[in-house]
């Protein structure tokens, strides 16, 4: 019978003495001075994120979250707070008619719940008041981001030493970029808990590998438990860290095959160089099945196998993956005592994993199609509308080096060399980085938004080489405590090992910012990128007249009957959430769905899910459509088709600067009709590509640069105070004098609200008898809640009689409606010929569609 071989036992490092026979402390001054280096490198990381943006965050009386999916999470918090420990799984306050499912896990949310309770707690004595959930909601993303240093650290100092640990460390604390961006004060999402929680999962596996080398099954058998006692609370610890990352993000399950990936190679590798593999399954098995556990409570099967929500799926995979595991161990033990070779497991294992797929495919083709036919999507980039989706770009050089500078080349090299290792000394906490990062780097270079994982990867991998290069440079020989002494001992390879592990890591490239040529070395560093740029935190462009417009719908318009805290059940597959008639929907582009629903307190069409957008081949109705929509009564049958309980889809229509100056052709995208919204202009300054009457033809443009001039069922009802110093609002008047020397129009050439809120009514009938084939004319003066005046008129041909629809009341409103301050400035005047007459029209008819009879034949 052959012999395994036992696994390398690491052994406790003898005492080191001097020449004189005493005890030499350097060893634990290292370690003592570690521990200050790295809370140091934590305080600073937080400094970054959590204490350079504050005032941009903390100002005006508000806090500045991130506006996308930051202000969502915010209002899950208060939600969960309301119901502690149930969050929602459902929303109804989102995607009006629909309402929608929620795919984030609900860890992220309760952890802040949990501690916005606890300090409301302490400060009031019982629930926390608003500005409570507030602060400690903007501050939970900076303390997780200064909290990975701490798992990366650890990972380094268990792969090499405690140089690799502090370099990995301080790199993650200062690289700037994405995971930077999702880190800092007010970008209150569940990426940053991502990363902490798939960082400290990995530490605990490299912990529990390290410490189980030497485990069997016989120890089980035996009960041998003080052999099994450490490797197994590690197995646990990686278990529930697995377990809080599949809860943070529910797509997370994907991580229990690239773990899987790594299983299996190293099970490959073990048994070829004859080694026991059976401490892999006992860590895998125990981690997997803690995980698996966890999730359990939240598993719906009404979700089929969607990856996307708590599924099946997430039992099949962590369940299946526990199974495999304990086969090919059990496989591995019997092979190796009737002494088959390394090429039999090999081929064993290929065939199992054959059949298991096909079987799979043939057993249960839809949990194949959820889980192996959807494998490579998270590999690919998107295409079509989604391509206008900024972080789902593929990554480009010079994302690359924004996010990372030359760490990004130098991983490539760090996994070379960690592929050496692994085949030098098969350990498998060194396959397990490799897989992980390669995996990491896969999806980075499909989709740019993965930077923020493979942040902390760089960050490990860059501290590898940087204590390579240390060791090179002879930095072993420091064993004394002596400062002077060591100063003595400086040569010129320790200088050039320092520099060179400085400049490729910390200094940024040179064209980073092309535009400026003699940039100070300062400057270049990571650590002045980051903190120049975390300045200003989340905000982000036209974010406080959002907000401004926002808070004034929430007070100023009918409050839905739907509660805003409420436990919603979700509606059976397929079917919409039942709505009361006093219900209604906002329109608007679907990057803004969230800030309606937490600011306004109302129900978004469309959402940052990229949900209710619509369009594509078919042209549904949905965001896309209706903006782009080339006339009135094109956009009123979108909202016809999206309306329930005899109602339009949306009541209100809100729009920025951004939607009708910069992006506007992004809903074409998405509807799949961009071309003919721009073409090219011979001008004194050359060719110069100027908006067509396409692009000013459509809805979005009718409604905010002509603030509804001309339309029937739209009123302008409230505008933000301009900003022409932000996205769109510098485009403004340039857009508007195109218009006039162009197309020959009479727009007034100024900067107008950042943010404007319009009403869809059914509009007040003028009508009346007229000369046959005359030409009729209605006027009025807008006058607007910043005292801006507009023009708004209509024109149509008589054959007798005329009519008119109007979307404006002249006598104000009423109680119950909009409370608008935006109203024309008198009566309406109709005219034809030389005959004028003026009318007044009341609210009740324009949200009725009463007519009002006004003859102008004398």
């Amino acid at each position: 019978m052959a012999k395994v071989k036992p696994n390398k036992k690491y052994k406790e490092k003898s005492v080191k003495r001097n020449e004189n026979g005493e005890v030499n402390n350097s060893i634990l001054t290292v370690k003592s001075n570690s521990i200050v280096i790295l809370f140091a490198i934590f305080l600073f990381s937080f400094y970054i994120r959590g204490i350079t943006p504050i005032k941009s965050v903390f100002n005006r009386g508000i806090v500045g979250f991130a506006s996308d999916d930051a202000v969502l999470h915010m209002r899950l918090v208060e939600n969960t707070i309301h119901f502690f420990p149930h969050r929602i799984f459902f929303d109804a306050f989102t995607l009006y008619p629909r309402g929608s499912p929620l795919h984030w896990g609900p860890l992220f949310d309760q952890i802040n719940a949990f501690f916005s309770l606890i300090f409301g707690f302490v400060i009031n004595g019982g629930m926390p008041a608003q500005s409570t959930i507030d602060t400690v909601g903007a501050f939970y993303p900076a303390v997780l981001g200064a909290l990975i240093v701490f798992p990366v650290y650890f990972i380094g100092k268990e792969l090499f030493d405690e140089k690799t640990g502090l370099i990995g460390a301080f790199l993650i604390a200062i690289l700037p970029g994405q995971f930077l961006e999702r880190s800092w004060l007010g970008f209150t999402d569940n990426h940053v808990a991502e990363v902490f929680f798939t960082t400290l999962m990995m530490m605990f596996f490299i912990m529990a590998i390290k410490k189980a080398e030497n485990i069997t099954f016989d120890h089980w058998l035996k009960k041998d438990w003080a052999a099994l006692k450490t490797p197994i609370i590690y197995s646990i610890l990686a278990g529930i860290s697995f377990g809080a990352y599949l809860l943070t993000w529910t797509t997370g399950v994907f991580f229990a095959v690239v773990f899987g990936i790594f299983m299996v190679v190293q099970y490959i590798i073990d048994h070829f160089r004859g080694k026991s593999t059976e401490y892999l399954g006992i860590v895998g098995i125990i981690a997997y099945l803690v995980a698996m556990v966890m999730v359990i409570p939240y598993v719906e099967t009404s979700n089929g196998f969607a990856a996307v929500y708590y599924s099946p799926l997430h039992l099949a995979v962590m369940g299946g993956g526990a199974l495999v595991f304990a086969i090919l161990s059990l496989v591995s033990r019997e092979m190796n005592k009737r002494e088959y070779k390394g090429i039999h497991y090999l081929l064993f294992v290929v065939g199992f994993i054959l059949i298991g797929l096909i079987g799979l495919k043939i057993l249960s083709p839809d949990l194949y199609g959820a889980s192996v036919g959807q494998w490579n999507s998270i590999f690919q980039g998107t295409s079509g509308g989604g391509l206008t989706v900024a972080e789902a770009y593929p990554i480009t050089p010079q994302m690359e080096m924004g996010n990372f500078g030359y760490n990004f080349a130098l991983s490539y090299i760090a996994i070379l060399v960690l592929c050496y290792y692994v085949i030098k000394k098969s350990n498998a906490e060194y396959t397990l980085l490799v897989v992980w990062s390669v995996f990491v780097l896969a999806i980075t270079l499909a989709q740019n938004r993965f930077a923020y994982y493979y942040a902390v990867n760089v960050a490990i991998l860059s501290g590898v080489l940087g204590s390579r290069v240390l060791d090179f440079g002879d930095w072993k020989s420091f064993n004394s405590n002596d400062v002077v002494e060591c100063l003595k001992k400086i040569r010129i390879q320790h200088i050039l090992s320092i520099l060179i592990i400085i400049i490729p890591t910390v200094i940024l490239p040179i064209d980073n910012n092309p535009n400026r040529k003699d940039i100070p070395l300062l400057e270049r560093t990571f650590i002045y990128e980051s903190v120049q740029s975390a300045q200003w935190g989340a905000i982000s462009p036209g974010y406080y007249e959002w907000h401004d417009a926002l808070t004034w719908m929430r007070d100023n318009t009918p409050k839905p009957d739907l509660p805003y805290y409420y436990l919603y059940e979700k509606p059976a597959n397929g079917q919409n959430y039942s709505y009361s008639k006093n219900d209604y929907g906002v329109m608007s582009w679907w990057d803004y769905g969230n800030v309606i629903t937490y600011w306004a307190h109302r129900i978004p069409n469309a959402n940052p899910f990229q949900a209710g957008i619509g369009g594509g081949p078919s042209h549904a109705p949905g965001a896309s459509t209706f903006l782009i929509a080339p006339s009135e009564e094109e956009a009123n049958a979108v909202l016809g088709k999206l309306g329930v309980n005899g109602k339009p889809g949306a009541r209100y229509v809100v729009s920025d600067a951004k939607m009708a100056y910069n992006i506007l052709t992004i809903f074409a995208d998405w509807d799949e009709t961009d071309k003919g919204y721009f073409t090219l202009l011979r001008t004194n300054q050359g060719q110069q590509e100027v908006p067509t009457m396409k692009y000013y033809n459509t809805m979005e443009s009718r409604l905010h640069i002509f603030d509804t001039n001309g339309l029937r069922n739209y009123r302008l009802v409230y505008e933000s105070s301009p900003n022409p110093y932000t996205s769109g609002g510098n485009s403004e008047m340039w857009f508007k004098n195109v218009y006039n020397v162009l197309y020959k129009g009479n727009l007034q050439v100024e900067n107008s609200g950042y943010a404007k809120i319009f009403e869809y009514v059914k509009g007040a009938k003028i009508t009346g008898s007229a000369p046959v084939n005359a030409t009729v004319t209605l006027t009025n003066t807008i006058r607007t809640n910043i005292e801006r005046t507009i023009p708004y008129s209509q024109t149509t041909f008589s054959n007798g009689s005329y009519e008119f629809v109007v979307p404006y009341s002249t006598l104000g409103p009423i109680t119950g409606e909009t409370q608008f301050d935006t109203k024309p400035t008198g009566s309406y005047t109709v005219t034809v010929g030389n005959v004028s007459k003026q009318i007044d029209v009341s609210e009740k008819d324009v949200l009725e569609g009463g007519t009002i009879n006004l003859n102008l034949i004398k």
